[in-house]
């Protein structure tokens, strides 16, 4: 699975991530979300809504939304403030986590593809 992370926090502490058995790519910044979507193909993208560039993750989501409708790119909203992750999910957000809970998601996402896989015979 490959993951695609705006987030400038976490982009400084990706090592953190480092025992996740997936690839995952950090980015500080949305800037440029559907470029990097566009060339990275990722099964999921995880969105901040706050970050120190021009784009809120809010923004971003529009964007990605107007290139990748729902079903075709997953996108999860990862922000500490519960608000900010209601704000993701109305701007076009699959879904929203906390980023406290953000390793156990992963996690949980990584077993389910393993069953998946396990019961199509892969």
């Amino acid at each position: 699975m490959h993951v695609v992370v705006f987030d400038d926090v976490l982009f400084v502490r990706q090592d953190d991530f480092s025992e996740i058995e997936c690839q995952l790519s950090f980015f500080a910044h949305a800037d440029e979300a559907v470029e990097v979507v566009r060339s990275r193909r990722p099964d999921l993208v995880l969105m901040d809504y706050s970050m120190d560039t021009h784009r809120t993750g809010e923004e971003a989501v529009v964007a990605l939304r107007d290139h990748f409708p729902r079903g075709a790119l997953r996108i999860v909203g990862i922000s500490s403030d519960v608000l900010s992750n209601e704000r993701l999910v109305a701007a076009g957000a699959d879904d929203a986590i906390p980023k406290s809970h953000l390793r156990g998601y992963l996690r949980a996402l990584l077993g389910a593809g393993v069953a998946q896989a396990d019961r199509r015979g892969r």
